[in-house]
């Protein structure tokens, strides 16, 4: 089982439960494109749509900012709330490190996961920081339809599952704490 799931169950089970770090996500970004498609028993609905993404900033040429559909809180029934923020937010300068976007995801009570992230195409790149991947990545492909975000795991990476998040706040999803900052 990948250590994603398995973070999930120990979390639901004790917030004081953890996981060591394994290695397991490919060196070089290229080779975890060949992963970047979605297995293919997973069905991806045709009305999913990509939100257009911003200019690529100077500072990384090779990858794209998030989508605006993207940014904001999203949440998840596990409980858990995962946040997209754009670069400069106190979570990405103090917490990602990083003058990139970045995401940041929170099962229950345990402490943030953190990292930044950079869309390629569909693929939503995630470079770990803080939390049971740190230094590590993870790769889902994605799909968004309104208020609801879907990420779809892709193998060769630091754990990952297939989730489906609704935006924080909208139909019976509650509204998110603020993002961690610290």
């Amino acid at each position: 089982m990948r250590r994603l799931r398995i973070a999930i169950l120990l979390g639901a089970m004790t917030a004081a439960a953890g996981c060591s770090t394994a290695g397991g996500a490919p060196a070089d970004p290229a080779e975890a494109s060949t992963a970047a498609a979605p297995s293919p028993s997973l069905s991806v609905a045709a009305d999913l749509t990509m939100a257009p993404a911003r200019a690529t900033p100077a500072s990384s040429p090779a990858s794209d900012p998030l989508p605006d559909g993207f940014i904001g809180a999203w949440y998840h029934s596990a409980p858990a709330y995962w946040w997209f923020l754009r670069a400069g937010s106190p979570t990405c300068v103090t917490v990602a490190h990083t003058d990139a976007d970045c995401v940041a995801y929170q099962l229950g009570a345990q402490p943030a996961y953190v990292g930044a992230a950079s869309m390629d195409g569909r693929l939503l790149r995630i470079r770990w920081t803080r939390g049971y991947c740190a230094g590590d990545r993870t790769n889902f492909g994605t799909g968004i339809d309104g208020n609801t975000l879907k990420l779809f795991d892709t193998d060769g990476d630091c754990g990952g599952d297939n989730l489906v998040l609704s935006r924080a706040g909208t139909g019976t999803a509650p509204s998110a704490p603020p993002p961690p900052e610290r």
